[in-house]
């Protein structure tokens, strides 16, 4: 949701969608972007769109994608009809999702590849500068992460992750970095029995996480370990929650599924 609109983008589809964000929620227009196979994720930055993309068809070959170098694409919102492909000379590097810093310099790209440690990369659009970041050697298939309090040097973060089989590990991890490289610190959230895809910090603090394949959102306490569902789709409902993104200033909360969005209420007095 961005400026009175809401954008939507649908695995293996190589245009945004483009909604009013009014109570007729009418359709304006899709935004084409000629190239783009495999977006994951969407951010708005700066007046603009940006959104991964790996590249790899997820259930349709496209050979002309194999040889293709993973990026993120960038679509003025000023000019929509002209997106740039960016970050193409990071080759096979497999941008999966995106948040922002809490100052709103960079952008943090988690990424998933088969090589460990994996890597989170501090992306300023605007300077040109990235910043890779080593996880913690035994994270395993990242999935989302976000800053909680500011400062690259000594800010902390959230981490979702899906730890191999027979790991300690918790699934939903703080994390603070020290130049180069991120290590686990504090207790980490009890939950053990969730899929988490995707994380948001609210404005009272509190943080909401995508489970994924439980079919639900939670809200978790700022210690993490205390959590309510917000939203359990009942049998025959919306299924598998993706991605969301919520407005402080009206309140709204959009939830991305597979082929289908909602929008809800979400008051936090």
């Amino acid at each position: 949701m961005h400026q009175s609109q809401i954008f939507l983008i649908q695995c293996e589809c190589h245009w945004v969608s483009v909604y009013e964000a009014s109570k007729s929620y009418r359709f304006v227009r899709h935004i084409y972007v000629y190239g783009m196979i495999n977006p994951s994720d969407l951010l708005t930055f700066d007046n603009c769109l940006f959104i991964p993309d790996n590249m790899s068809p997820r259930i349709r070959p496209i050979r002309s994608s194999l040889d293709a170098d993973h990026c993120v694409w960038k679509i003025p919102l000023s000019d929509p009809d002209h997106p740039e492909k960016m970050l193409t000379s990071l080759g096979k590097w497999s941008p999966w999702s995106l948040s922002k810093t809490l100052n709103s310099n960079e952008i943090i790209i988690t990424t998933m590849t088969e090589q460990t440690p994996q890597k989170a990369y501090f992306w300023s659009p605007s300077a040109g500068s990235v910043q890779i970041v080593m996880l913690p050697p035994n994270v395993h298939n990242p999935r989302h992460i976000i800053e909680l309090s500011s400062g690259l040097s000594s800010g902390s973060y959230l981490l979702c992750h899906c730890p191999e089989s027979g790991q300690q590990l918790k699934k939903v991890c703080r994390l603070v970095c020290n130049g180069n490289e991120m290590n686990f610190v504090g207790s980490p959230s009890g939950l053990d029995d969730i899929e988490p895809e995707h994380l948001a910090k609210l404005p009272d603090g509190r943080v909401l996480v995508v489970d994924h394949f439980n079919n639900r959102l939670l809200v978790l306490d700022a210690d993490l370990k205390i959590h309510m569902v917000l939203m359990r789709p009942k049998k025959g409902g919306k299924k598998r929650p993706c991605r969301f993104a919520y407005d402080s200033s009206s309140g709204f909360l959009l939830v991305a599924f597979h082929h289908y969005a909602g929008l809800y209420y979400l008051p936090l007095s």
